[in-house]
């Protein structure tokens, strides 16, 4: 491992080489942890390896996004805030724009990372055998995405790199969860898989399709980002509509500390929207939640009370209550 770990108590993630931010001088220096992965594919000499690199960017830093310092070996790229895109859940505002500008330059010290990391890979020879996987842990940090099981808040980066794949560049249109991470690294590794089922499945043999059969749904389970910030939250995603139970609903929804301190809410809480949502609507929700994700991409008009959804939100809900059994969730 190198870099970010953010689980603990290690004894229950025991890996055996570990490098942490004190030896790269921070999460963020992303060559320097390019450098410390290459030293890692080198001392491999041919065998079988994974390695796990945790990179802070593009996370907040406080009250910013780390850009206040400079990395060696990494080129710095800024952004007007007056030319970025405002994600359709954000209002359009100054404040907001300046952050996003910010949020946008830790991304690209993050690309540059990876390409770095990528590098290493090839010059250590070990880029013919490795399947990489780059993936974000959730949405962006900004009120309505990180916490958020709205599609701003889960649909998220998954790009998957195979020395076995002849064609490449696709685009792949089916629903993927994390918990088909487990499956896809076993199968690659030859690994067989535990006694115990696993609720995931491999993409390994579809990622050469762009619109393979039988990927069409994924389940969401939230309860709380910070020890203090309680609203379960359990749904299940197909392509068409997108169903959510708050099990909690007389609670406000509560704001990760980061979210909460920026400038982007407080812009918010004067406008008293959030892009195409009202702000009273997103702090204040009713039990239950459906979104024709097809007519309403947004996710701002519920459907939950239209007798003409009747159909379909019983069938989410039946689908919802199964998997939460299936799971022994509590």
């Amino acid at each position: 491992m190198v870099g970010k770990l953010h689980v603990k108590p290690a004894s229950v993630y025991p890996y055996d080489y570990s490098v942490s931010a004190l030896e790269t001088g921070g999460n963020r220096d992303v060559a320097a942890m390019a450098r410390k992965a290459g030293e890692f594919f080198r001392e491999q000499s041919g065998r079988r390896f994974f390695l796990l690199v945790g990179c802070s960017d593009p996370h907040r830093s406080r009250q910013g996004f780390g850009n206040e310092v400079s990395y060696s070996g990494v080129n710095e790229v800024s952004y007007d805030p007056l030319r970025v895109r405002v994600p359709r859940f954000l209002p359009d505002q100054l404040p907001v724009r300046e952050e996003l500008a910010e949020h946008y330059q830790a991304v690209s010290r993050l690309d540059q990372g990876i390409g770095l990391v990528l590098r290493e890979l090839a010059d250590a020879g070990r880029d013919k055998d490795t399947l990489v996987i780059y993936l974000s842990d959730n949405g962006m940090p900004f009120p309505g995405a990180k916490t958020n099981l709205y599609d701003s808040g889960v649909h998220l980066p998954l790009l998957v790199r195979s020395p076995n794949q002849t064609r490449r560049g696709i685009v792949n249109s089916v629903i993927v969860s994390y918990v088909d991470l487990l499956p896809t690294i076993l199968d690659w590794t030859r690994t067989p898989l535990p006694s115990e089922a696993l609720p995931g499945h491999s993409f390994l043999p579809i990622l050469e399709k762009e619109n393979p059969s039988g990927w069409d749904e994924a389940y969401f389970s939230h309860t709380f980002h910070e020890i203090t910030m309680y609203y379960p939250i359990r749904g299940v995603r197909t392509r068409h509509y997108k169903y959510l139970l708050n099990l909690f609903p007389e609670l406000e929804f509560p704001h990760a500390n980061d979210l909460f301190a920026s400038p982007t809410w407080k812009s918010i809480q004067e406008q008293g929207r959030m892009g195409r949502r009202l702000l009273g609507t997103y702090l204040r929700r009713p039990l239950e939640e459906l979104y024709d994700l097809e007519q309403d991409p947004d996710e701002v008009r519920n459907l939950a009370a239209d007798p003409s959804m009747g159909a379909v939100l019983r069938t989410l809900r039946r689908k919802g209550t199964s998997f939460r059994q299936e799971t022994k969730d509590p």
